[in-house]
């Protein structure tokens, strides 16, 4: 599709570039005429006595009619040959140019059809694979959700506790499914450069806790305490994308924390440290913790949409989506911000986001 656009678009190039080329090259064959007309007009001046030109006025302009008149009105053959065959000359050089600037415009052409059309591919391409990835991850619940109700429909001899049970695990699913959703709006939203976001002064602090409060059930449920160094930090942003930042980050750090005990001394079995500081013209954020790590390999694409890093060697099963970095990220691209990680296998993760203070 993209090579059959680039050839018509190299095409419309093409006939832009020769039609401009064409106009001027009539312009300047005119004009070459004109002036050999002339330059045989003063040559007539400087003739014999006998010789004359017929001239013709027209708005200002004169013209050589064609060329030299003598007396018996007959111009000398010697003098048509000349000058028929430099107008066929410059007409040659003049078609040999332009056969010069098709070749050279068709190549240019094709060269900047692509370069137009790459970004456009890139994008195609990108949307195709977040459709089919969010087909994928839609298709896993509702699956589930198909076949527990099949095989309720099928039991005659389903009870009332049974039948309870189903739809408690299809409104699971339902929620996975919301969850999901809500995702993919905040993903779009970000990703597009919303700049309909309001942004005033956030005191990160204040930020910080709320994320914190949000993730707390998680943290408790799997025996996680949040290590806390929150001084006052004001910022330029939105509040709720800079609690949903750290939310994400706190949240990622939560799941990827196995329940054993670390070897850091800055931190203790089952802790995550969330700490602010001020460094230069920037506010930072770090979230780190000592769980599974990353692979070196895993690291350049951690924030790419549907990634998710490979556990199964760490035996973590951590659910989700594959969209909370990117989401945060795109937070912080939308606050001119920059996010890095450091992390190592068995060892933990150390997130670190640098935003305009």
């Amino acid at each position: 599709m993209f090579q059959s656009a680039r050839l018509k678009l190299t095409l419309w190039y093409l006939l832009i570039i020769m039609l401009v080329s064409g106009f001027f090259s009539l312009i300047v064959y005119r004009g070459f005429t004109k002036e050999l007309g002339r330059g045989f007009h003063m040559q007539a001046l400087r003739g014999a006595p006998q010789q004359r030109i017929v001239v013709q006025e027209r708005n200002g302009f004169f013209r050589i009619l064609p060329f030299l008149i003598y007396p018996e009105e007959i111009p000398p053959e010697e003098f048509v040959e000349i000058i028929n065959l430099a107008k066929r000359r410059f007409a040659m050089q003049l078609a040999i140019i332009n056969g010069g600037v098709l070749v050279l415009a068709g190549t240019a052409g094709y060269f900047l059809a692509g370069k137009t059309l790459q970004p456009i591919e890139l994008m195609v391409d990108e949307q195709k694979r977040f459709v089919a990835d969010a087909s994928h991850e839609l298709r896993t619940p509702l699956t589930s959700m198909k076949t527990e109700l099949e095989v309720a429909l099928r039991d005659k001899k389903l009870t009332l506790k049974d039948a309870k049970k189903f739809l408690k695990s299809n409104l699971a699913e339902v929620d996975k499914m919301k969850h999901f959703s809500d995702n993919l709006l905040s993903l779009s939203r970000y990703e597009s450069n919303d700049h309909d976001l309001l942004m005033e002064d956030v005191d990160l602090a204040e930020a910080a806790r709320q994320a914190i409060e949000r993730n707390m059930p998680q943290a408790k449920d799997r025996g996680i305490k949040v290590k806390e160094n929150l001084p006052e930090v004001i910022v330029k942003g939105n509040p709720q994308s800079l609690i949903e930042l750290i939310s994400i980050l706190l949240n990622n750090a939560i799941k990827y924390s196995p329940k054993e005990k670390t070897e850091s001394p800055e931190l203790v079995e089952g802790e995550i440290s969330l700490s602010l500081r001020k460094k230069k013209k920037y506010a930072v954020v770090e979230v780190k913790d000592e769980g599974v790590g990353i692979a070196e390999k895993d690291i350049p694409h951690i924030f790419d949409r549907f990634y998710r890093v490979d556990t199964s060697r760490n035996k973590l099963t951590a659910d989700g989506y594959g969209l909370g970095l990117s989401i945060a990220k795109s937070i912080v691209d939308v606050h001119n911000g920059e996010i890095k990680v450091e992390s190592e296998v068995g060892k933990g993760s150390k997130f670190t986001v640098e935003l305009p203070a």
